[in-house]
């Protein structure tokens, strides 16, 4: 059989675990199978440690690795970022004027800050959404002596979606043991039913927000739209409310990457995010591009969230392979377990993913449970985030 090209654009978690699952995959079976990843950055970083820069000082170079040391695992590794996206006609070009034709093609470009979707808030507050940002949101709550202190997510959805809990939690406790006293408060969209951030994810999890949300005495306030941020007078305006700030740390609203944000990818009934269908990710149109970014998640049921493009990427992998020579069934998005911050303590969280046949939609918030909290989970998260990073800074290949 003759080799087949998989071309995979982005070198985030989703370009990292697509190419890599597909070579693993490849000399399993022996099958010929060509992998080239093309990303913007020299860099795979692991996001979920920004936190840990803002918050604990922890040095840049222990949250990335070489993307290029894929090259050990198989992978052709072209740094230059991608112009344009022709599935049509199976052809991508890049900015340095490199074209690329293939026979599969996986998108995980991630999504863009969209700052300027509100007014003011491009120039308002800090954030820890890229790694020089987290440095300087670093280094204002070290010299921070106390005040007001406003976590905002201006819409829903975002990267992470605990992230502002997380996030809040953790600085009262950090602040607590400073001595610093501050004033936290977490402005976030109301949920389509009403509740709060804090009961998105079912009663176990918001159990766990609540005890720890007050017991610092971080206020949670469920906001109706956001209408803009004014720096000069430092205060956040809803529409339900206003909130003055000394400090405030903002959630990027998402928006798609440029190769995407055409016609033929863009998603009509929320332009904010590119179409893919569940449940293999597959773009509607061309059966064979895939789509397994977080610009990709929400029209098929899923969020903006690693875990989910994890298993997103295994997903569009076996679908690749089996497509090639039968040799994966076909599969579906797995249950999902993450480990997060809660002040100083940490905890494991699963959710069980389904895909509905009925709605062609994959469901996961209803069945969101703690499966553990203990100091310790800290150094899982850490642990695990390491383990990821080591593959790409290891000399050989075992």
């Amino acid at each position: 059989m003759a080799s087949k090209k998989v071309l995979v654009l982005g070198g985030g978690t989703g370009g990292y675990v697509a190419s890599t699952y597909l070579k693993d995959a490849a000399r399993e079976y022996g099958v010929d199978l060509d992998v080239t990843l093309v990303t913007n950055s020299e860099w795979f970083y692991m996001p979920p440690l920004w936190l840990d820069v803002a918050v604990e000082g922890l040095a840049l170079d222990e949250t990335r690795a070489p993307i290029r040391n894929l090259s050990k695992y198989g992978v052709d590794v072209v740094v230059d970022p991608v112009a344009s996206i022709d599935p049509a006609n199976r052809l991508v070009t890049t900015e340095g004027g490199r074209a690329f034709d293939y026979d599969y093609l996986v998108i995980a470009m991630g999504v863009t800050n969209a700052w300027s979707r509100y007014e003011g808030l491009s120039e308002a507050g800090l954030h820890n959404y890229d790694p020089e940002s987290a440095l300087r949101l670093h280094e204002a709550l070290a010299s921070f002596r106390g005040g007001r202190v406003v976590i905002l997510a201006p819409e829903m959805p975002y990267r992470c979606g605990i992230y502002p809990l997380e996030m809040s939690t953790v600085l009262a406790a950090k602040f607590s043991k400073r001595g610093v006293r501050a004033d936290i408060t977490v402005v976030a969209p109301r949920m389509p039913n009403g509740a709060t951030i804090a009961e998105a994810l079912g009663p176990s999890i918001s159990r766990l927000w609540r005890k720890y949300l007050d017991k610092y005495g971080v206020k949670l306030v469920a906001h109706d739209g956001l209408e803009r941020v004014d720096p000069e007078r430092r205060v956040v305006v809803t529409r339900n409310s206003e909130h003055e700030y000394d400090l405030l740390i903002k959630v990027p609203p998402p928006g798609l990457p440029g190769p995407l944000d055409t016609p033929e990818f863009r998603f009509e009934q929320d332009p904010r995010f590119a179409k893919a269908r569940a449940p293999d990710f597959r773009h509607p149109t061309y059966d064979d591009v895939y789509l397994v970014g977080d610009h990709s998640m929400p029209p098929t049921g899923l969020t903006l969230a690693g875990v989910f493009i994890h298993t997103a990427a295994i997903v569009a992998a076996k679908s690749i392979l089996g497509d090639i020579d039968g040799l994966a069934e076909p599969a579906y998005a797995a249950p999902v377990t993450c480990a997060a911050y809660v002040a100083d303590s940490g905890w494991l969280g699963t959710c069980e993913v389904a895909y509905d046949t009925s709605t062609g939609m994959y469901t996961w918030n209803d069945k969101c449970y703690v499966t553990m909290e203990s100091p310790l989970i800290r150094l899982v998260k850490k642990g695990f985030y390491a383990g990821w990073l080591s593959r790409l800074r290891f000399d050989g290949v075992a």
